[in-house]
């Protein structure tokens, strides 16, 4: 009897862990961002290279980057948000997006060639994506920051930097929510970046 108890304590024991090591699981939440542009300025056309050093890992499709924290109304943190993309990626891809809407022929790479004729590097982001969730809702706080330096005629010309936050809440999808707040925030940086880039452009 002793040993049949001690066995049904054993399943028990062995479901609250695997209920507890679920319940951290599913606090983690998996970003899949799609950036839409939202520039309204109007470029001279013309070939413009756009150079980001990418992240190690990279070709491991493997590799997560933690956006931010997943935590609860009482502070305690439950988890985490993650994407596939790295946050130099997202911005990259997103300044891509808005050069071409601009009227631009981007060419990304790694590292500005010598002698560029007009060449932006992006540098400096810094991007943070944190929930705070409780039984009713939850709440996102996206901040984004980056900088990017002017090339013309192999020269540096200016450096140019922007900061944006957007915080939203909803009582569902919590997926929505936090593409949402980047793309909010993004937008907002943007809509500030891109002008200021075809104006210095097309200097």
């Amino acid at each position: 009897m002793f040993s049949a108890a001690l066995k049904s304590f054993g399943y028990v024991a062995l479901g609250a862990l695997m209920l507890a090591l679920a319940g951290c699981a599913s606090s983690d939440i998996l970003l899949k961002p799609a950036y839409q542009p939202v520039g309204t300025a109007a470029g001279k056309g013309g070939v413009v290279v756009l150079a980001a050093q990418l992240d190690e890992g990279r070709a491991d499709a493997r590799v997560q980057w933690i956006l931010g924290e997943v935590r609860d109304s009482g502070g305690k943190i439950k988890g985490n948000v993650v994407s596939d993309t790295s946050p130099l990626v997202l911005v990259r891809n997103a300044l891509q997006q808005e050069l071409l809407r601009a009227g631009y022929t981007v060419q990304v790479v790694d590292a500005l060639p010598k002698g560029v004729a007009r060449g932006v590097v992006l540098n400096g982001i810094v991007m943070k994506l944190d929930e705070l969730s409780s039984l009713v809702k939850s709440e996102a706080d996206c901040r984004i920051s980056f900088a990017v330096e002017v090339w013309k005629d192999g020269i540096r010309t200016n450096t140019l930097s922007f900061e944006s936050r957007s915080t939203d809440f909803a009582v569902k999808d919590r997926e929505k929510l936090h593409y949402e707040v980047m793309q909010k925030a993004l937008g907002s940086a943007f809509s500030r970046a891109v002008p200021a880039l075809v104006d210095q452009l097309g200097k």
